[in-house]
């Protein structure tokens, strides 16, 4: 017997959107999608998935929840521009399904939305867009600037792999059930060329620096550098050389830029 509505797991971290003006909103971040792929992360019960399937775009919708893919199954039965998956989109290889750029979409799981982040990046060759809905604090946390407190790990991941910006802020109100906290839509527009191997050694380095984050890098960097077999001194005279004071800054005085240059430093010393 197919369902009739899709009861939110807590333990999936589901909130349905309710407001169909905030799901517009949502989905016309994206532009001209007709004729596009565009992936879905967690459709629920349809509200972005709806707006999708009426601009004439071509969905793969992905959802752990084995429920709400069976009543999208039956709701969406006769539209062939969808294809719906029972997955965890953490397990899915973008590489096996598409060989061109895609855009992604989706009110995001709070308790792994900074899985599912890591996830986009890992596959950012084939993303040119993400407009995802996820909680505020995270959102503010990747566009943080340098020298803040949200300043942090993901903030420099994201920006190694495009331009990430809040667009708008949703009310507990607008979902069922209501989170305890305000939601944020954010949009990741993904740089044209990525050299995913060397942002790869680069985030190395930056997990490193931040591993402490209160202490001069030249102390949380200890451990790292002996890994690569870099000697601190060679180090410093090469930074001294360009008149670089990484080593006595904390890590969340170095711009995005900065860990770029110290990297390619390191990298030349090796």
């Amino acid at each position: 017997m197919s369902l009739t509505s899709v009861t939110p797991k807590k333990s999936l971290g589901q909130n349905f959107l309710l407001d169909k003006n905030i799901s517009n909103k949502i989905v016309g971040l994206l532009g001209n999608i007709e004729n596009k792929d565009i992936l879905e992360i967690g459709p629920g019960m349809g509200a972005l998935t709806d707006i999708l399937l009426a601009k004439q775009a071509k969905v793969l919708a992905i959802d752990k929840d084995s429920n709400a893919v069976e009543y999208l199954t039956e709701k969406y039965k006769d539209k062939e521009n969808l294809k719906i998956l029972n997955s965890d989109i953490r397990t899915i290889d973008l590489s096996k399904l598409y060989n061109n750029k895609i855009s992604v979409i989706g009110n995001i799981p709070y308790n792994i939305s900074t899985d599912i982040l890591f996830w986009l990046l890992e596959h950012s060759n084939y993303i040119d867009q993400a407009v995802l809905t996820v909680q505020r604090e995270v959102a503010e946390r990747l566009c943080a600037k340098h020298k803040t407190k949200s300043y942090g790990i993901t903030t420099v991941a994201v920006q190694l792999y495009g331009t990430a910006k809040i667009i708008f802020h949703i009310p507990p109100k607008a979902f069922f059930p209501a989170p305890k906290v305000t939601s944020s839509v954010l949009k990741i527009e993904f740089n044209d060329h990525i050299n995913n191997s060397e942002n790869k050694q680069i985030m190395s380095l930056v997990r490193a620096a931040f591993s402490q984050r209160r202490k001069m890098i030249n102390n949380s960097i200890k451990q790292y550098l002996s890994n690569n077999n870099i000697e601190s001194d060679l180090l410093a005279q090469y930074l001294e050389k360009e008149n670089l004071k990484y080593l006595t800054q904390r890590a969340e005085e170095l711009t995005v830029e900065d860990f770029v240059k110290f990297y390619k430093i390191i990298s030349n010393i090796k």
